[in-house]
């Protein structure tokens, strides 16, 4: 069993890394006061071609597998989570429905555009009333002629400001059904976007559609295949999430451990205080098994299998993370809650939504549960 990766992906890892801390970390209070990414940023990571590299290259993109594509994750996840998110909704959920299961002409239209950063890609499934029970959605999809016509508002939706398109699930007389919506479909608008305590800069907003009328070719794949469609792009961005988690969590143990090092109590840095060190320690342990689990998961996908249950182990270890990422706060003490002073804090408020969304913490348990009742037991390997 081999653990080493290239050193084509060690190079790779190391620029992702180097742009993070030189380029976004830097910034990160601007980011926090704006709640905007500012434009050298978004220009960087498409200079570093990360917007492409889920694409196949016959369209223009990087073709990265999901292995090289968890390790750019882990690197964003020491930034600022906006960015992150920004590039990791546009490249996973955003577009591996189109990758897998888009027709020739709609991959030729959209895919080229993607991997140059013009168009950027959503993912539009959660509703007011159908989050966790995304198979309770409402939203609604009638064919009228040459065209659907599409009822339902979508809410939380990463990218939807900036979004030149949407894949979006609605429900038809066959199923849930997969659509590929523009953002000047008639009809279709952007509503309210949240103000959230962490992940500023991403701006998610709603999506709301009345009488939203596209092309009869928009539908994506088999009518009725949606929600299937749906469960393998959220299986690759579940890994690229939880990916990002481990980054996250390791960027605030070492914060932690500079910070420990300089502050002394009782005549000694807090680093050499047993208690703390016992602390560390356990933080490690469990940051390098949630990186493990979240390559592992990488792996079987690039293998082609579904990955169903590791990826939502994967994803569960967001709660390891979060628990490292509290503890790091701990440390830093009353000096750790002052908004906008230590890194930590923007850390620690990034990170926490990661326990709910893509399917949260609860869901995740669900769905690993249920992969064991049908047998799914052993390892994939």
């Amino acid at each position: 069993m081999d653990f080493s990766i290239s050193d084509d992906d060690r190079l790779l890892q190391q620029s992702v890394k180097d742009f993070v801390e030189n380029e976004a970390n830097a910034v990160w209070r601007d980011i926090e006061e704006t709640n905007e990414l500012p434009d050298s940023l978004v220009e960087g990571v498409k200079e570093l071609g990360l917007l492409s590299m889920s694409i196949p290259e016959e369209y223009g993109g990087l073709g990265f597998p999901m292995v090289k594509k968890a390790l750019v994750h882990e690197m964003l996840g020491r930034g600022p989570w906006g960015l992150g998110t920004f590039v990791s909704v546009h490249t996973g959920i955003g577009c591996a429905g189109l990758v897998k299961f888009a027709s020739d002409e709609q991959k030729k239209k959209y895919l080229p555009k993607m991997a140059a950063g013009e168009w950027i890609g959503s993912f539009a499934l959660t509703e007011p009333d159908a989050g966790s029970d995304a198979g309770a959605l409402s939203t609604t999809a009638k064919l009228k002629g040459d065209e659907w016509i599409l009822n339902g508002t979508k809410t939380f939706i990463t990218n939807a400001p900036k979004a030149h398109h949407f894949m979006v699930f609605a429900k038809t007389e066959q199923g849930i059904t997969a659509f590929l919506v523009d953002h000047d479909a008639p009809g279709l608008r952007i509503g309210q976007v949240f103000q959230t305590i962490g992940h500023r800069g991403s701006r998610p907003a709603e999506v709301v559609m009345e009488d939203c009328r596209i092309p009869k070719d928009a539908i994506i794949g088999e009518e009725g295949r949606g929600f299937d469609y749906a469960k393998a792009c959220l299986a690759e961005g579940r890994t690229g999430l939880a990916s990002r988690c481990v980054g996250t969590a390791q960027k605030a143990m070492e914060l932690a451990l500079e910070y420990g090092a300089d502050r002394k109590t009782f005549g000694k840095p807090l680093t050499e205080h047993q208690a703390l060190a016992f602390r560390f320690a356990q933080m490690s342990a469990r940051t390098e098994a949630a990186r493990l689990c979240v390559y592992r998961s990488a792996w079987l996908l690039d293998q082609g299998e579904q990955a169903i249950r590791e990826s939502s182990t994967a994803k569960l270890t967001a709660e390891w993370s979060w628990q490292t990422v509290d503890e790091c706060m701990q440390i830093f003490g009353g000096n750790g809650y002052i908004s906008g002073e230590y890194m930590i804090e923007r850390l620690w408020r990034d990170l926490r939504v990661a326990r709910v969304y893509d399917g949260s913490s609860e869901v995740q348990q669900m769905v690993i549960s249920h992969q064991l009742r049908k047998g799914n037991v052993q390892p994939g390997w």
